[in-house]
């Protein structure tokens, strides 16, 4: 009998160590990414407290939790941690709380890096350091030592110190004292210089691709550089795949060479549209672009499009420049025939451009020649004008086509003279301003703005092509499609001689590629530059897509009450 009961209670005891309950635990006195550390480190902070876990089991990691959160909290700089471990149990299982004591941690007492090598007088490298979140004095946290380190390594990757190393990286904690010495000895070596560029391509000559290098011979490498000179080449249209490749192991004299392998486009790019736009109406369109017409690079561009407002045939012949990834030669020739709302006109232009970047600006200088067919209202007239152009742009953007911050100025002068292939002498000088600011990371701030003004001896004798019109999905909403001017008797908008519209816009991103908006515009075109203007508000909805954002607007011409709310529908990008 005595042997069946001792059998009884070791069964007993058995039993009751495997009784089964969950978990739930509790730290406090640490916050932010060092308490993220310590719920990742904690073993018995990973039960999940949804199951049911054996008591002997709980036990032993609360035992075992003080040294977990010690540990997980050295690399944070704290030390000398104390931690109060209770294990309490409830009705459905287990609550463990650890209240953690930090104490005074591991201060930066020695933050010696030196630099040994062409990197040594490098600015960029001194920036690095001087930036760096270690200091002395501070809280020593072990993972800023070590991004400062792989910083280190991979700016030097960036940069052309191919031969770069670390010949000493020691930090030594004395835990008595609270103190990090850190002793840092970074051999960067020499540093490389590009050497010649190789093009393995066979449509093109070698000295219209050499002008796509951004680099010179013997300058310092950057691989920033390399990235430039394979986005020019893949933006240029040529070529549908292009590698660039640093021969590291045929250096000499510590200069690089440079490979370019690519793969020619299709030389010919056919493209046809259906679309509707609240400017243009339905319309379709076909167009042709010959990517090289021959091994100079040079391109053809021609365009037909039939609309109901507007409709046009061009050819475009562009000629690379010096920097042909931005600067070019353009050689036009277009035809239209414009109807709206009482405004006819067709239209015969010719003429030539050039174009050249410079940073963020852009300068264009043409010369074109054009005749006008037109009727508007009650004037109907023909009128030819040879036009000197010239255009300066400004931009700067965090993005080409869904921008959150960005800024872009436009000025735009044409003049002609009655004594040079010109009905009268002209003047025209148009200011354009757009702005993207964000308010947080979902809201954003934009405006725009434009003005312009016309000299002109008779006005009659301006086409509608160079007179000033409101209205429309890119001017004033709310108002059709350049239908915010000046009136003849007729009711018809004839135009103006000055042009001032501005909008301003708030719109939420709701969802990752949506966002909701209000505006109100205000403007108007004018026969002298004191008529009043005319103001409109609205809301609209925008798509963030991926050639762009799509934006469906309702606006209302609050100076008109009685005219219904407009429709409008745009696509592309915000600048």
């Amino acid at each position: 009998m005595l042997y069946i009961r001792c059998i009884l209670i070791a069964c007993s005891l058995f039993v009751s160590c495997l009784t089964f309950a969950s978990v739930e635990v509790r730290v406090s006195g640490v916050d932010d990414k060092a308490y993220d550390n310590v719920m990742t480190l904690l073993q018995i902070a990973r039960l999940n407290n949804s199951e049911s876990y054996a008591d002997y089991r709980v036990r032993y990691l609360h035992r075992q939790a003080p040294d977990d959160i010690q540990k997980a909290l050295r690399p944070y700089g704290y030390y000398q941690v104390e931690v109060n471990a209770q294990l309490e149990s409830v009705e459905s299982g287990w609550v463990a709380s650890y209240e953690v004591v930090l104490n005074e941690p591991v201060r930066i007492t020695k933050n010696s890096w030196i630099i040994n090598g062409d990197a040594s007088d490098d600015d960029v490298f001194l920036a690095l350091l001087k930036n760096s979140d270690l200091k002395e004095n501070q809280r020593f946290i072990h993972s800023q030592y070590e991004a400062l380190k792989s910083r280190f390594l991979s700016l030097a990757s960036h940069r052309g110190y191919h031969d770069a190393h670390f010949s000493k990286h020691d930090v030594e904690i004395d835990v008595d004292k609270n103190t990090a010495n850190i002793d840092v000895i970074f051999e960067s070596g020499q540093r490389y210089k590009f050497g010649s560029v190789t093009f393995e391509q066979d449509i093109l000559n070698d000295g219209l691709l050499q002008r796509f290098v951004p680099f010179e011979l013997g300058e310092g490498y950057t691989s920033q550089e390399l990235s430039n000179l394979q986005v020019a080449l893949l933006d240029s249209g040529y070529f549908s795949q292009v590698q660039v490749s640093p021969r590291w192991n045929d250096s000499e004299e510590h200069h690089v060479p440079v490979d370019v392998k690519s793969t020619a486009n299709y030389r010919n790019q056919y493209q046809y549209g259906v679309g509707y736009g609240t400017d243009t109406g339905a319309r379709v369109s076909a167009s042709l672009n010959r990517r090289w017409v021959n091994e100079d690079g040079h391109q053809f561009r021609g365009l037909t499009q039939v609309s109901q407002i507007e409709s046009r045939v061009s050819a475009n012949y562009i000629v690379p420049g010096k920097k042909p990834q931005s600067d070019y030669y353009r050689f036009n020739a277009e035809v239209s025939d414009k109807n709206n709302e009482g405004q006819e006109n067709r239209l015969y232009r010719i003429g030539a451009s050039s174009t050249v970047t410079m940073n963020q600006w852009q300068h264009e200088f043409g010369l074109s020649w054009q005749r006008d067919d037109f009727q508007i209202g009650e004037t109907e007239g023909t009128s030819q004008f040879l036009i000197p152009r010239s255009s300066w742009t400004y931009m700067t953007a965090d993005g080409r086509l869904n921008i959150d911050k960005g800024f872009r100025f436009d000025a735009t002068l044409k003049a002609a003279n009655d004594t040079l292939l010109s009905d009268a002498n002209m003047a025209s000088l148009k200011l354009g301003f757009k702005a993207v600011v964000p308010l947080t990371e979902r809201v954003r701030i934009l405006t725009r703005a434009d003005i312009g003004a016309t000299y002109i001896d008779n006005f009659d004798t301006l086409p509608p092509s160079l007179r000033f019109f409101g209205g429309g999905d890119h001017s004033v909403r709310g108002y059709a499609y350049e239908q915010l001017g000046p009136e003849d008797e007729t009711g018809t908008v004839i135009g103006g001689r000055y042009l001032a519209t501005a909008s301003a816009e708030i719109d939420y991103r709701f969802k990752e590629h949506w966002r909701i908006a209000l505006f109100t515009d205000i403007g108007n075109a004018m026969i002298e530059p004191n008529e009043p203007l005319k103001q409109s508000i609205g809301f609209g909805v925008r798509w963030i897509s991926p050639i762009g954002s799509i934006r469906l607007d309702l606006a209302q011409a609050i100076d008109e009450p009685d005219k219904p709310w407009r429709l409008h529908l745009t696509l592309g990008p915000d600048l």
